[in-house]
């Protein structure tokens, strides 16, 4: 699938609204059943750890190619909107446009969840801004974005074993104890992605990325 034109978030010139913005939580992956349980799908993983507290289904508009689900937390927190794209890893900026009409979004509104290879499995980070590493995901959504200046969350999966390749890596099933580790991973991730909703950003930042060492 391939985007028909590609649209960039606007910078954030003009007060949208009395209210607050939500925070767009983007989990990267890939659909069906053969990549369930993948390293690639970890950003899924997080989205469907968020929508157990308080319990959530996604749903979808009309034509619209991602499901969608709303938590709003208390009365004075940060709305969390979380996102599922229906095509592959590579496509998944191709969202953006039509996230940017919806919520009129920023990039600094949007966190993208991701696997990492430079982390080994159970570490879990989450920054503002950066690179893209080499991931196609990433890249699909800086370049429809426009920019990098969007918040991440990393989910580290390890490198490969020698003689496995990066792909046959990440579109593998992690086993054992790597797997408990990056399920574990999953759990505090989502669980900062709550916090973000009441918390400043640094704050939640320098708890999750101090334990994680």
């Amino acid at each position: 699938m391939k985007c028909s034109k590609v649209k960039r978030l606007p910078s954030r010139k003009v007060r949208r609204s009395n209210s607050t913005p939500p925070i767009i939580v983007l989990g990267l992956g890939n659909p069906g059943p053969k990549f369930e349980r993948t390293r690639h799908n970890v950003g899924y993983w997080v989205v469907d750890q968020l929508m157990k507290k308080p319990p959530t289904e996604f749903r979808r508009r009309l034509f619209a190619s991602y499901a969608f689900a709303e938590l709003t937390g208390g009365e004075n927190n940060r709305p969390i909107i979380t996102v599922r794209y229906d095509g592959f890893m590579n496509n998944s900026g191709c969202i953006i446009s039509a996230l940017k009409r919806r919520y009129r979004a920023v990039p600094e509104d949007l966190l993208v969840v991701v696997d990492n290879m430079d982390l080994r499995p159970g570490i879990c980070r989450i920054r503002k801004g950066g690179g893209t590493a080499g991931h196609n995901g990433l890249k699909s959504v800086v370049k429809h974005v426009g920019s990098g200046d969007f918040m991440r969350l990393y989910i580290g999966v390890g490198r490969p074993l020698d003689g496995v390749g990066v792909v046959e890596h990440v579109i593998g099933e992690p086993e054992n104890q790597d797997a408990a580790a990056i399920i574990d991973a999953c759990t505090r991730g989502a669980d900062a992605i709550r916090r973000l909703a009441y918390t400043p950003f640094q704050q939640v930042a320098e708890g999750l990325n101090r334990r994680d060492g």
